[in-house]
């Protein structure tokens, strides 16, 4: 992975530095683009479906605070970790304007300082981890696994949404508006992601390579496309201009997200993971 020196020079920004400049507009993302607001709903989804009432859970990548606020709404209690200042600040509000927001602890770091950063907490060990799109951003994934490893309960889940490297749909959509070039720009060691106005670096990675990294301690048991047959979110313009079209096209990707070979082809790939039971 490139240094802060080598990205500084292509015109990149660390992107925690990218969300502090962006906080303040993150949450109107959702209500202007259709296509993240469908990805982060079926990530919520996911979250009810495999978490209950109780549970203690560590999030990492929590920016704005919604899923941690969600989640703790259910009764749950929620480490919640960003090394964005201005995304936790915009969360703590939430969660302080919440009567449930005090079931959830904010904490400032990097997803491959978690292992430091929670072993003080008193609720140890977790019932469950999440990530929601947060550790395509992390160029440590190794830590990250050993880290949950030794916080996460035998049995319990860990759901992760990470981009993937090779997306059908931005691939067909570029060839077909002549902009070939887009259609490989995820092979590249780094891929640029805008943040509001600026552009910073994150990683995308085949199936097999996280699976890789979190198979010594964990089992694959669920992988779906997220999404397979919507365009990635930056396309969000086109949702814009065929609106009738969205709804259509929710409903294939809801039928088509877990088919053999289309599941790995998505914008991202949502796993669910088990934390395996020691030898």
């Amino acid at each position: 992975m490139p240094s802060m020196t080598e990205r500084s020079q292509l015109g990149l920004i660390e992107s925690s530095l990218a969300y502090d400049r962006y906080a303040s507009r993150y949450d109107a993302v959702l209500i202007e683009n259709k296509i993240n607001a469908y990805m982060r709903s079926q990530m919520m989804d996911e979250e009810r479906r495999t978490f209950s009432p109780g549970d203690n859970l560590l999030e990492i990548g929590c920016g704005t605070g919604d899923e941690a606020l969600e989640l703790a709404k259910r009764g749950c209690r929620v480490v919640a970790v960003d090394p964005s200042e201005g995304m936790l600040n915009q969360a703590r509000s939430k969660a302080n304007r919440a009567p449930f927001g005090v079931r959830v602890k904010f904490l400032k770091g990097y997803a491959r300082e978690i292992g430091a950063l929670v072993s003080t907490i008193e609720t140890l060990p977790f019932d469950g981890a999440y990530s929601s799109f947060a550790l395509s951003y992390e160029t440590n994934l190794e830590l990250v696994s050993e880290a949950l490893a030794l916080y996460i309960k035998p049995g319990g889940f860990f759901l992760a949404a990470l981009m993937n490297r090779i997306c059908a749909a931005e691939g067909l959509l570029a060839i077909g508006t002549l902009h070939p070039s887009m259609a490989g720009r995820r092979l590249a060691p780094i891929t640029r992601h805008k943040v509001g106005q600026v552009n910073t670096s994150i990683i995308a990675r085949t199936v097999h390579d996280v699976n890789r990294v979190f198979n010594p301690f964990f089992k694959l048991v669920d992988l779906r496309g997220l999404p397979v047959v919507l365009p990635p979110a930056y396309m969000n313009r086109l949702t814009r201009r065929f609106p009738g079209v969205m709804e259509l096209f929710e409903q294939v990707d809801a039928k088509t997200a877990r088919l053999p070979i289309l599941r790995g082809l998505g914008d991202h790939s949502l796993f669910r993971f088990r934390r395996r039971h020691a030898a």
